[in-house]
């Protein structure tokens, strides 16, 4: 059972540091025109008065949380625009973007309601790479508009049809040869719906455009632009875009499902693509917002059309969490996971972006789980989809030929702990081993039941006495000029990557821990430091020191390290003076014949295998009852763990089958032996 919480943990790992790529979204704006975005609208598609309701939904409650252990400050609306108006907006950007993990972004810059919009380039202060989505309709109506305006200032009568066509294919097939423009994007569900008539009809069209550059009549919009709603001119242009999509086997997201209100809710159902869809099978056609509330509809059109995706932004943010993960249930209820794509839908704010991401992972995160636990998939199919919606399939379909980089996302980290503890206690555990080393390398933990743990130790941690920090191995006593006496007072702050139930005793879980200051009124240091690590850290933590050296070696020498480990112990019978288990000699297979020998070096093995450490090899070694075992390398820290688990592993599965186990390096007077060995692989 252990083993379900390290590949959980596996799991949520991956949800937590895999990069995004974010398939569908909109320009920042600029900083000076940041100051009149509300920010509302990361929450909200309602505008003018409506937007006034927007405080009153679960969308917004919930991101005023989420934004408030961004920036440090208390949950409330008027407290984060405080903090945002005391930082630059270009810090803002940064702040917002660096702990999600988007690798890249394609933008819409098509979504032109505000003035100010950063260029797309600009968006590689905060992302690696940043690409172009067209917005068909915008490239249409700045035509007609220039087309309008010419008429109306000369005596021409008559419009040529070609005129207008022209232009607009010549535009098309420019943007679809761009190395930076990656998609094509209609929103003709604003316009006269999805019941598209896939049968182009020229002529229609020529006496629609007529009928518009005739009853055309300035001013137009602020923007100097038009909006075209007839439906036989849409429809002739959307033709006319998606044969050149085609031609240049570039993607055409279309809107489906919700939006402003503008939007007819009803003609926005993706079942009205059908015609079209069919008519254009090599078309790629991404069905935006999930089709939200049509989802089930969106993912079946991807489930009976190779040439169908479904995006899966716009309800990170702006449904309830509960209506999130459901969304997501019904897409994969028939939806192929590798044609499920992840976005935010953010635009203007750089919040907008930040609580998308945040809470698409969180709901992956659930729902897979969910997934898992109820035997639709393995744990390692779980990380397959995941990997693709959030990743793969965009990289794929847009041929961005990314390389994923993994973050290093602290933020997660809580998240998934929490998710692990529910878990834990779903499998029978009840109480929480808190361990740690001390200066004389003697391994002590402390107990406490797992409800206690999960509602206040594993956030707030568990106070210890400062002066056990400097206990020597052979009673508890505090020698002179250490450095430490009984006084004071130091947390246990326990670090959840590192909780995993114990095999050999499955109503307890292990955690290792980070020692963190606790000052109290009467220390000097009492209200004068901040909560940065570098001030909590306590000097003589074991597992702080070790990530500091390594973290020192990487910043300043550019080595990293690995190391692989080597166990030797001996079992003893439990008598005096001690006896090895056998008499036997270095990987003589007479070791295993007996039955308790096999059982005990098979228990502590596959003890060691549900905790997460890989075991290469395991044998009998030179002196009586004598054994080795060999693990894996890893990283310092993680390696040094894993050193405290397997042989607190070895001692306790010993002591359960009634034998000792010893690492004492000479426990026999005429027997030359070696307790453990450690290899260190340097990468310069």
């Amino acid at each position: 059972m252990t083993k379900v919480i390290y590949d959980c943990e596996a799991l949520l790992r991956t949800i937590s540091t895999f990069p995004l790529i974010d398939n569908h979204c909109h320009n920042l704006l600029t900083s000076d025109a940041s100051l009149i975005g509300p920010l509302e609208t990361c929450f909200s598609e309602a505008r003018g008065d409506a937007l006034k309701d927007a405080s009153q939904t679960i969308a917004l409650k919930r991101g005023v949380q989420q934004l408030a252990e961004l920036y440090n400050c208390p949950p409330t609306f008027d407290d984060i625009k405080q903090v945002r108006d005391l930082m630059s907006y270009i810090d803002l950007c940064k702040t917002c973007f660096k702990p999600i993990g988007i690798q890249s972004l394609l933008l819409d810059d098509g979504l032109d309601t505000l003035d100010g919009l950063m260029d797309v380039q600009s968006h590689v202060e905060f992302v690696d790479i940043a690409q172009r989505i067209v917005r068909i309709e915008s490239i249409a109506e700045k035509i007609l508009c220039d087309l309008a305006t010419s008429v109306a200032r000369s005596d021409q009568k008559v419009v040529n049809f070609a005129e207008f066509e022209e232009p607009l294919k010549k535009q098309l097939e420019t943007y679809a040869k761009s190395e930076s423009v990656v998609a094509f994007k209609s929103i003709v569900a604003y316009k006269s719906g999805l019941n598209i008539d896939h049968i182009p009809n020229a002529e229609a069209a020529a006496v629609a455009l007529g009928s518009f550059i005739s009853n055309f009549e300035p001013p137009f919009d602020k923007k100097g632009s038009v909006r075209v709603i007839n439906k036989v001119l849409i429809d002739h242009i959307l033709n006319l875009a998606i044969n050149i999509a085609v031609q240049h086997d570039i993607p055409i997201q279309i809107h489906t499902g919700f939006g402003d209100p503008d939007l007819d809710l009803i003609a926005s159902n993706p079942l009205l693509l059908r015609p079209l869809i069919e008519k254009y099978p090599n078309a790629k056609f991404v069905l935006l917002h999930a089709a939200y509330p049509c989802s089930r509809q969106a993912g079946y059109l991807a489930s009976v059309y190779s040439n169908v995706y479904v995006d899966m932004g716009l309800v990170f943010p702006w449904i309830s969490a509960s209506g999130q993960q459901t969304n997501l249930r019904e897409l994969l209820e028939i939806c192929p996971s590798n044609k499920i794509l992840f976005s935010t839908d953010g635009h203007y704010l750089p919040e907008s972006f930040y609580v998308a991401a945040i809470q698409g992972r969180e709901a992956l995160s659930k729902v897979l789980l969910e997934f898992v636990e109820s035997g639709e998939f393995s744990y390692e199919e779980a990380i397959k989809v995941a990997k693709q919606i959030m990743f793969e399939n965009s990289n794929r379909l847009y041929k961005l030929k990314l390389t994923p980089k993994q973050i290093d996302n602290e933020e997660y980290k809580d998240v998934s702990g929490k998710q692990k503890i529910v878990k834990l206690k779903k499998m029978g555990v009840k109480f929480v081993r808190i361990g740690f080393m001390e200066c004389s390398n003697q391994y002590r933990f402390h107990i406490v039941p797992i409800d206690r743990f999960q509602n206040y130790i594993a956030i707030s941690g568990l106070t210890i006495a400062r002066c056990i920090t400097a206990l020597p191995f052979y009673g508890d006593v505090i020698p002179g000029n250490v450095g430490v006496d009984a006084t004071g007072e130091i947390l246990l702050k326990p670090d959840l990557s590192t909780l995993i139930q114990l095999p050999y005793s499955p109503k307890h879980a292990n955690v290792h821990a980070f020692f963190e200051n606790k000052f109290t009124p009467v220390d000097p240091q009492f209200g004068k430091i901040d909560n940065s690590p570098n001030s909590l850290a306590f000097n003589l933590c074991p597992r702080t020191c070790l990530q500091n050296i390594v973290d020192s070696a990487c910043k300043d020498l550019s080595i990293t390290f690995l190391i692989g480990t080597e166990f030797e112990f001996v079992l003893l019978k439990d008598i005096t003076p001690p006896v090895g288990v056998d008499d036997t000699t270095y990987s003589l297979a007479s070791s295993f014949r007996t039955s308790n020998n096999a059982e005990i070096l098979d228990r502590i093995v596959e003890s060691l295998q549900e905790q997460g450490i890989e075991v290469e090899q395991f044998h009998s070694e030179s002196a009586p009852g004598q054994f080795e075992i060999v693990t894996a390398p890893e990283s310092p820290l993680i390696a040094a763990d894993k050193v405290v688990v397997t042989r607190q592993t070895i001692y306790d599965v010993a002591a359960q089958a009634g034998v000792r186990a010893t690492f004492v390096p000479k426990p026999f007077k005429n027997q030359g032996l070696f307790s453990f060995r450690f290899f260190l692989v340097f990468n310069l």
